[in-house]
């Protein structure tokens, strides 16, 4: 089925592409480029990406070769696919040949497209879980937990302990085994302090569980692009 978000005129529908410090996740602090790709499947109440999330937002229609340019333009072997949602895009050529370059790939994906079940060598995912407080939970699609491998990522943005308890559960009850992807928790920017995701992972004992905070917010303006 097309989606009305999901472009197939062969063109990458860009926002931004610039380079900067990976500001969550494993790569924190890490300098990357990213490729910020516009349309998104869902709205999410906290979302601080909102000039990214239909095609009238597109700022660059860029072919595959022009994408690869820019990024070629950087020093960088780090690339963070972004949006939206870049996996509404036709990513996986483009990603085939990132890997076949040496980069290594980060693609942030919200939850509710399906995950790649072969991926081109070099790609890691960051996939979100929305919890109740984004107001998207239904959409959430938990037959990619089982496609998550150790170097991907599973991360929860929480607001309330109803949040936390949720990424309890996930965690729970479908990563009971050893192999399982890296937790990370951050708060919803403004809406709850950093202080109490530590003290919820500490009294719950979420053993592989990291707190992270979005340092680009700290270093720059937390309504700043291109960081």
């Amino acid at each position: 089925m097309k989606s009305k978000y999901a472009w197939d005129d062969g063109f990458f529908h860009v926002t931004e592409i610039f380079d900067s410090i990976d500001g969550e996740g494993k790569r924190t602090g890490l300098m990357a480029v990213f490729v910020r790709l516009a349309g998104c499947n869902l709205r999410c109440s906290y979302c601080d990406t909102a000039y990214s999330l239909t095609l009238d937002d597109t700022k660059e229609a860029l072919t595959e070769e022009e994408v690869l340019r820019r990024i070629h333009g950087y020093p960088w072997k780090r690339i963070t696919l972004t949006g939206g949602e870049p996996m509404l895009h036709p990513l996986h050529h483009l990603c085939q040949v990132l890997g076949e370059e040496g980069y290594d790939i980060n693609i942030e994906t919200n939850g509710a497209v399906p995950l790649w079940r072969e991926r081109p060598e070099g790609v890691f995912y960051t996939m979100d879980f929305k919890c109740t407080g984004s107001g998207m939970k239904a959409h959430m699609n938990r037959d990619n937990f089982k496609l998550l491998e150790p170097q991907d990522v599973l991360k929860f943005v929480v607001s309330s302990e109803e949040d936390m308890d949720e990424m309890k559960e996930i965690i729970s009850h479908y990563f009971s085994g050893v192999r399982h992807p890296a937790f990370f928790v951050s708060p919803v920017w403004g809406r709850i302090e950093p202080e109490k995701l530590v003290e919820y992972v500490r009294k719950n004992r979420l053993q592989d569980v990291r707190v992270q905070v979005q340092l680009h917010k700290i270093i720059w303006d937390p309504d700043r692009r291109g960081v």
